[in-house]
């Protein structure tokens, strides 16, 4: 038997929680379920942000635009150990109203994998990772915006994009 370490165990579970999550999201809204991790997603950021300010003092400053509240999580994000590193992430600003990224080595690979293996188009992916980018932009620089899949690359990146609404 092989023994798993701390670090990926917990992974394991975080990874199975958010499988979970999104399974019992299309349980319940069919293909389309992006309404409710969209909400997930605010949740789990604001928790997270919550968590990182009163058990570690680590603050983020308000953003005023998609791409400084992007990059400020992602920075966050490596800070507390979530991230590997920002080289993880391309950020490319189409205009003020527009961010299109690309997640290399998404962690979140074989779900959308198996989803697009059991007949799923890439429209209806929830991606987690752009998701929760969505959701840093609403709670770090208060802007409304939707997100979206663009493609999917088993090799280990995936593009989207972050739009106002």
């Amino acid at each position: 038997m092989v023994e798993i370490k701390k670090e990926e165990a917990g992974w394991m579970v975080a990874l199975s929680w958010l499988s979970a999550l999104e399974e019992a999201a299309r349980d319940f809204h069919g293909t389309r379920p992006k309404v409710f991790c969209e909400r997930a997603y605010d949740h789990s950021v604001q928790h997270y942000l919550r968590m990182l300010g009163t058990e570690y003092g680590m603050r983020v400053e308000k953003a005023n635009s998609i791409r400084s509240a992007v990059e400020q999580y992602i920075q966050i994000g490596v800070m507390s150990g979530v991230f590997p590193d920002e080289s993880e992430f391309e950020l490319e600003e189409v205009n003020p109203n527009r961010l299109n990224i690309t997640v290399h080595r998404c962690e979140y690979l074989k779900s959308c994998q198996t989803l697009i293996d059991e007949g799923f188009a890439i429209r209806d992916l929830t991606c987690a990772r752009i998701g929760c980018f969505r959701a840093a932009v609403s709670a770090i620089a208060s802007i409304d915006c939707d997100y979206s899949v663009r493609s999917f690359n088993i090799n280990g990146d995936c593009q989207g994009y972050i739009e106002r609404i």
